[in-house]
């Protein structure tokens, strides 16, 4: 059976399929000179997953993805108009034109590779199962009993559905604070998330017992763009590749995640880098 993602994800390639049919190599050479032509680029971000997105006091958008998005608006000479999505919502909000870049934290999957196009890596993180102290769980067939939360469709839904099969005690929420509340307040007995959740938690519950259980798999992010987008494709890998080797990355890595920048592959399978 089909997972959720699975099926959404193929929704999304037939309608990226259909908008692109027909498109000429001069509209893809000309994306690039649009952003710039009307002076603003809109970047899809996540508007409440700290470190990655988030909204600070004064309603500024925070976070590792908006410094990267900075950087993109500067190497363009554009201002930079941040568009916060859920999680649910990032392919759609990138095939429907509401943003130009979607950069909200997006896994890098070969069912996403479908309906979207991806950059070179640009961060990473692990998909893990976060649970309490109390709970033992060194399989995911231990957690197959309790109640687990995770956000709709997002990779850490994928990875547990598969292995346990969409099952009832599987609760699903809208976005990645809402998981976290649901943890929090009982709700839920574990959750599916990555490994900046726990930094989350502990700003929101001081003290608590929650801890890593399982890894699902390490997850690396790309910048997208709609599939066929050769020329927007292109300058990313450039840039990537500009800030990563100038150091500028590294820094926002530092800053957000207090971790060095990792070594990124040079392949993702079934997840091309460049618009074949």
């Amino acid at each position: 059976m089909l997972g959720i993602s699975s099926l959404r994800a193929a929704a999304f390639a037939l309608v990226a399929g259909l908008g692109f049919v027909g498109a000429t190599a001069q509209a893809d050479a000309q994306s690039l000179e649009k952003i710039k032509k009307a002076g603003v680029i809109r970047i899809g971000v996540m508007g409440e997953q700290a470190p990655w997105g988030s909204i600070d006091a004064s309603g500024q958008n925070i976070g590792y993805d908006v410094d990267v998005g900075r950087l993109i608006g500067e190497e363009l000479g554009v201002k930079v108009e941040f568009v916060p999505n859920a999680v649910a919502a990032r392919i759609p909000n990138l095939l429907t034109n509401k943003v130009d870049l979607q950069m909200a934290v997006m896994g890098m999957y070969p069912d996403r590779a479908k309906a979207v196009q991806f950059s070179k890596p640009y961060s990473g993180l692990k998909i893990i199962l976060l649970s309490s102290k109390k709970n033992k769980i060194e399989t995911i067939e231990d957690a197959r009993n309790l109640r687990i939360g995770v956000p709709r469709g997002a990779a850490q839904d994928k990875s547990i559905t598969t292995l346990l099969g969409d099952v009832p005690n599987i609760r699903r929420f809208d976005d990645d604070s809402s998981t976290m509340q649901a943890l929090v307040s009982g709700q839920v007995d574990a959750i599916g998330g990555n490994t900046t959740y726990k930094i989350n938690l502990d700003r929101a519950s001081p003290g608590n017992d929650y801890e890593q259980k399982l890894v699902f798999n390490e997850q690396w992010q790309g910048i997208c763009t709609k599939l066929g987008d050769a020329e927007i494709n292109a300058w990313l890998n450039q840039f990537i590749d500009k800030v990563a080797a100038d150091g500028r990355l590294a820094k926002i890595s530092e800053k957000w995640l207090a971790q060095p920048l990792p070594s990124f592959p040079a392949a993702v399978e079934g997840v091309p880098f460049t618009v074949k």
